[in-house]
């Protein structure tokens, strides 16, 4: 059997049978089997993609003919679908509650597989509203509220697919990728030329705001951000780590899409802002204003699960600033980024899940102390935090840094600082995670608190493993990418990285950085002056905190920043959202009164118009 039709199968077939038999530790045994298969296929033509070869699966079906393709591009998301499906099995192990949550858990994780290897848009469709389906049943068990507002702007990115492919296809009469990049190819010489393109000026403008529409709901990007905050805290945290690792990059493979099939259209169409092509300087200040946006209300957060659901929009950010660099170094670093944000993210998530389920808290003010009673998981917890804060020789840092260089190479310095910006935010925000959740005084009613159960511990120590690997040896990252272009703008060996602009040595930086850990620790035990401090002897900018002003870290430990953000804070597009969507409601209300009054005669009066409308337009 083909391999790509058994990586697509075995997921859904799993959930299928899980939800069936419902029976525990069968339906994990089950679940686990089939999120495995995928990566187990995955890992075996690792070598045959990584020559050039590529694998396909065509399924006649009804008019049509669904096309998939394995090569290097597709190959590299969907290894990462498959290593974020995996171990999120393994934490659904631990923390799923029946049945149902296995079933749209794994038909999820089939959804983003077709998506990923898809190569027209029938199939590429069908398997993204399979996806959006399943992601948007796990997140209705746990929270209506979340579900329907996640559901509103899927439907609305849906629509704005639809009515694009439907302009594709009238223009060129084919859903397949590789025909639409060459007619947007002639098409954008024609347009270089002077001549008259098939696809005029607005045309293609709409098709470019209805595929940032699409791309950008499912990728979380601001303003389109809104339902990602409570869709990803509000559900089986296992499940988040797929859901925010793996489903967001849906959307960053869509731009990936749009790049390929109309980038150069757009160019010659759009033209140029500042010496940067106007269409992808568009994608790289929305990524900037994700990442910018996304990792203050990080900051600000008191509950774990919302501080890391904005966290995650904020480092999906990066990857869309990458891309709108629009150089081969932007694009290896924004994929490489994708990588990292899967692994670190999906720790953290799994950390998160550990956490809710041993403690059943999710406040900062409810933890402490729990360092001494989940060493295990306080360890994977460590190593994600300083990965996403882009401490080397984390995974986090090798692919912020490429971001960096990309960003002052193509010329953009308000891009690369908002790369700074970000990272120092994302520094405050994991600080506050590492000392009120796992130091400090233990409140009495964590005493009894249980490290986490081994299948989660598993799934975070993978994801650990290959935060240190990709870390210290980010080359065996950049040679794979290096292979989707065709051209190596990235050199050096496994553990070192020259992007043109500087050189980044991984394994040196690891050793330096050991080497300084041993000493400071040889220096702490037997050389370090120590003395008591009171709980209460704070200072903040020289100044003694009195105790009406609580900056307690587990307790509204940032609240001077809020009070400095407090103008920006009242803009809220959530908010603006809710008052659009009263406006249509009341008017959709209005027009039903008027149309559905009960009068016979206006009904006649109707159909006369529309009768009339259609012998004018000759039916």
């Amino acid at each position: 059997m083909n391999e790509i039709a058994i990586m697509l199968l075995a997921p859904i077939i799993a959930g299928v049978l899980a939800w069936l038999l419902d029976i525990k530790r069968v339906r994990e045994i089950v679940g686990v089997i089939g999120a495995a298969v995928p990566l187990i296929y995955i890992v075996q033509t690792y070598q045959s993609v990584f020559n050039g070869g590529t694998i396909s699966l065509n399924v006649p079906v009804g008019g049509f003919t669904l096309s998939f393709a394995l090569y290097n591009l597709t190959w590299f998301f969907a290894a990462i679908a498959a290593l974020l499906g995996f171990t999120m099995a393994l934490g659904m192990a631990s923390t799923s509650k029946d049945g149902y949550e296995w079933l749209f858990a794994l038909m999820s994780m089939t959804g983003v597989l077709g998506v990923f290897m898809a190569r027209e848009f029938v199939s590429f469709f069908l398997f993204w509203e399979l996806m959006t389906f399943a992601s948007f049943m796990m997140v209705l068990k746990y929270n209506r509220g979340a579900s329907l507002k996640y559901f509103i702007l899927s439907v609305i990115g849906a629509y704005a697919m639809l009515i694009a492919i439907g302009i594709l296809y009238a223009k060129t009469g084919s859903f397949e990728f590789s025909t639409i990049q060459q007619f947007m190819y002639q098409d954008a010489t024609k347009t270089a030329f002077g001549m008259k393109g098939a696809f005029g000026k607005s045309e293609t403008i709409l098709l470019y705001l209805l595929f940032l529409i699409t791309f950008g709901v499912k990728a979380g990007a601001f303003p389109l951000h809104v339902w990602a905050p409570d869709a990803y805290s509000e559900t089986n945290q296992s499940y988040t780590s797929f859901f925010s690792g793996v489903l967001s990059k849906a959307g960053v493979y869509g731009f990936v899409l749009l790049y390929s099939m109309m980038g150069i259209k757009l160019f010659y169409t759009l033209g140029t802002f500042g010496g940067h092509s106007l269409f992808a300087y568009t994608i790289a200040w929305i990524g900037a204003l994700t990442v910018v946006v996304a990792s203050f209300l990080a900051v600000l957060q008191e509950d774990i699960r919302k501080l890391f659901a904005y966290s995650s929009v904020g480092q999906v950010g990066y990857v869309l600033l990458g891309i709108g660099v629009g150089t081969q170094l932007g694009f290896e670093g924004a994929l490489f980024h994708a990588l990292s944000h899967a692994i670190f993210k999906g720790l953290f998530w799994l950390v998160v899940a550990a956490l809710i389920l041993q403690t059943g808290k999710t406040k900062f003010k409810d933890f402490g102390g729990l360092a001494k009673k989940m060493p295990i998981t306080f360890a994977f917890g460590l190593i994600a935090v300083l990965s996403l804060a882009g401490i080397p020789p984390l995974a986090g840092f090798a692919s912020k840094w490429i971001l960096y260089e990309a960003a002052i190479s193509a010329k953009m310095p308000l891009v690369a600082g908002a790369i700074f910006l970000g990272s120092g935010l994302a520094f405050a925000y994991v600080v506050r995670f590492l000392y009120a959740v796992w130091f400090g005084q233990m409140p009495s009613d964590l005493e009894n608190v249980k490290e986490a159960p081994l299948p989660l511990l598993l799934g975070m120590a993978l994801l650990g493993m290959l935060n240190l690997v990709f870390g210290i040896a980010p080359g065996l990252v950049t040679k794979f990418l290096n292979t989707i272009f065709g051209h190596e703008v990235i050199t050096g060996d496994i553990y070192t990285i020259n992007t043109g602009v500087g050189n980044y040595n991984a394994l040196m930086v690891a050793i330096c950085l050991v080497a300084g850990i041993v000493i400071a620790g040889v220096l702490f035990l037997y050389g370090a002056k120590t003395r008591k401090v009171e709980v209460n002897d704070t200072y903040q900018s020289g100044n003694p905190v009195t105790q009406d002003f609580n900056l307690s870290i587990r307790v509204h430990f940032y609240k001077p920043l809020e009070e400095a953000l407090s103008f920006w804070l009242r803009i809220s597009f959530d908010k603006l959202y809710t008052i659009i969507a009263k406006w249509v409601e009341d008017f959709a209300e209005v027009l039903k009164n008027a149309v559905y009054n009960g009068n016979v005669q206006s009904y006649a009066w109707y159909l006369g118009i529309i009768l009339l409308i259609l012998a004018l337009w000759g039916w």
